[in-house]
C-alpha cells in the first residue's frame, strides 16, 4: 500500500542523509511512538517530513468521525510536501502505526532544497507522479471492476513493489482504502480463502502466487 517503488525510496533517504550532514541543524530527526500523530487533518503544517524508519498510516477523516486510510508511509516516503508549497490545510493526518523515525525538514528549508539542487527536486516530481499514478488507477479499478479484483491487484501490487505477500493492513483499513465497507471485505476475502489465494486469520496473506495470478486471469480476459 506503498506510493511509491523502493528504489526511489532509498534515494530519497540517501539524499536526505546527505543534505542532513550539511544543514547546520537546520534539519533534525524526530522519533515516534505508535499512535503519535505527526500531522493533524486541517493545519497548516510547518514543516515537511520523510520517513527513515518505520511507517505511518494516511488518514482522511469524515465530518461524521468515519476514517478512510489513504495510505502507508513507508521509509523513503514524504509527508505533507504539498501543502508547504501550496500553503493550504492538511487534507489528511499522519500517525505513526509503530516506532518510526522522521527527518523534518522546516518548509522554507525545503523550498530552498528545491531550488539549489534540481537532482532531488526530480526525485519529488517522481514521487508525486507515482503517487498520481496510482491513485488515477486504483479509482479506475473501482469504477470498471468488482471489489474482488480491487483486492486482488492490491495484493499482485505488494508483490510486485515489495517482495511480499503479506498486506500491512488490517480488515478494517483495507476496507477504508477500497472505499467499502467492512462485511463486503469479509465476504471477498472469505471467496478469495476458499480459491486458495489467501488467508485472513491473523494477517492478510497470499498462500499461492499462482492462484493470485489465475483469479486476476480471470478478470483481464
Amino acid at each position: 500500500m506503498r506510493s511509491i517503488p523502493s528504489k526511489l525510496t532509498r534515494k530519497l533517504v540517501e539524499a536526505y542523509q546527505c543534505r542532513l550532514q550539511l544543514s547546520q541543524g537546520i534539519l533534525t530527526n524526530k522519533d515516534m511512538i505508535p499512535g503519535e500523530s505527526l500531522i493533524q487533518q486541517g493545519d497548516f503544517p510547518e514543516n515537511v517530513y520523510i520517513v527513515l524508519s518505520g511507517s505511518l498510516k494516511i488518514h482522511h477523516n469524515t465530518p461524521k468521525g468515519a476514517e478512510f486510510l489513504v495510505a502507508i508511509a513507508g521509509p523513503g516516503e514524504i509527508i505533507g510536501e504539498v501543502e508547504a508549497l501550496t500553503r493550504e490545510a492538511c487534507v489528511c493526518s499522519a500517525t505513526s502505526l509503530k516506532k518510526s523515525t522522521v527527518g523534518v525538514i522546516p518548509k522554507e528549508a525545503y523550498a530552498q532544497w528545491l531550488e539549489e539542487d534540481h537532482g532531488f527536486a526530480l526525485l519529488v516530481n517522481l514521487a508525486m507522479s507515482y503517487r498520481l499514478q496510482k491513485v488515477v488507477r486504483r479509482s479506475a479499478t473501482h469504477l470498471c471492476y468488482p471489489l474482488e479484483y480491487s483486492v486482488l491487484k492490491l495484493f499482485a501490487i505488494q508483490v510486485q513493489e515489495e517482495g511480499s505477500t503479506r498486506l500491512p493492513a488490517t480488515k478494517e483499513e483495507l476496507a477504508n482504502y477500497l472505499g467499502t465497507n467492512t462485511r463486503s471485505i469479509n465476504r471477498v476475502l472469505k471467496d478469495l480463502e476458499q480459491k486458495n489465494v489467501l488467508r485472513s486469520s491473523k494477517e492478510l496473506e497470499i498462500t499461492s502466487l499462482e492462484q493470485l495470478e489465475w483469479a486476476i486471469r480471470t478478470y483481464d480476459k
